[in-house]
């Protein structure tokens, strides 16, 4: 009996390190996991561009034309101010085009309208300009008429720009027309001379 002892000591011990090392191991990865875990369901930040890129206008398409322009001039103001790269330029254009009619889509070339928009993000970074903010009128103040091409929304807004310490407000007027699925598209704008006041009540 004795010298069994002897010899099934040193396997004892082996067989008991090799499952306390088994069990070492399994806590150590057990851990490492939930850290990892922890990590992946910290949110990252999304920036203005890519929120905009990732909007899905087939499901969620702005329910009214005040709506509709308050997006463009979000695109709008992103394009101009952040530093973006080629890809989110040219995906930022496409959003921008999903809220044109068809007339305007027609008539405006999306490789011509990237091109003017990257010259134009030149000029506004030479002269240290950018879009400060922009104010649309009221739902109250939009004026509808009935026209040949269908119902149209007539409204006005501004964009405010900032060089430096001057500050300017670049005023505009745009038109929306009804689609038959109900969907207001743009349709036309053009800067006005008249610096009318602008309700932002709603």
């Amino acid at each position: 009996m004795a010298t069994n002892k002897k010899k099934n000591g040193p396997l004892g011990t082996i067989i008991f390190m090799v499952l306390f090392a088994a069990v070492v191991i399994g806590i150590y990865f057990a851990i490492t996991r939930g850290k990892n875990t922890d990590t992946k369901e910290i949110p990252a930040e999304t920036s203005e561009a890519d929120a905009l890129i990732k909007k899905d206008l087939d499901w969620e398409y702005p329910a009214t034309p005040r709506e509709v322009l308050k997006l463009y001039c979000r695109i709008t103001k992103c394009l101009y101010n952040d530093d973006l790269t080629d890809e989110q330029i040219k995906k930022l254009v496409s959003q921008v085009r999903n809220l044109y009619s068809f007339d305007l889509l027609e008539n405006n070339a999306e490789d011509e309208q990237i091109a003017f928009i990257k010259g134009d993000r030149v000029e506004y970074k030479k002269d240290k300009k950018t879009i400060f903010s922009f104010a649309i009128d009221s739902a109250s103040n939009i004026e509808y008429i009935d026209t040949k091409a269908g119902k149209t929304a007539l409204i006005k807004m501004y964009f405010t720009l900032k060089a430096g310490a001057n500050m300017d407000r670049s005023f505009e007027e745009f038109s929306l027309i009804q689609q038959d699925d109900g969907k207001w598209k743009i349709a036309a704008w053009r800067q006005s001379e008249n610096e009318t006041a602008i309700d932002e009540a709603d």
